[in-house]
């Protein structure tokens, strides 16, 4: 049959990704950095309101809306 060894290499290319799927899930639950997964805390130095209520001078944007220009 000639179609028995497409099925055999398509069923070797789905185990090898599966494979590869797992030890990358294996891999990345093993890891020990544990900084990105943590949400920061801001309580404990920068106050975001300070900044917002102390900010002076800073640069405007202007903006042209042009949502309704007839011609």
């Amino acid at each position: 049959m000639p179609n028995e060894g497409r099925l055999q290499m398509r069923k070797t290319s789905l185990f090898a990704l599966a494979t590869v799927i797992v030890a990358g899930i294996g891999v990345w639950a093993a890891s020990t950095t544990t900084t990105a997964r943590v949400a920061p805390s801001t309580g404990d130095g920068i106050e975001p309101f300070q900044l917002m209520m102390n900010a002076k001078e800073l640069p405007t944007v202007e903006f042209v809306d042009y949502t309704f220009v007839f011609h």
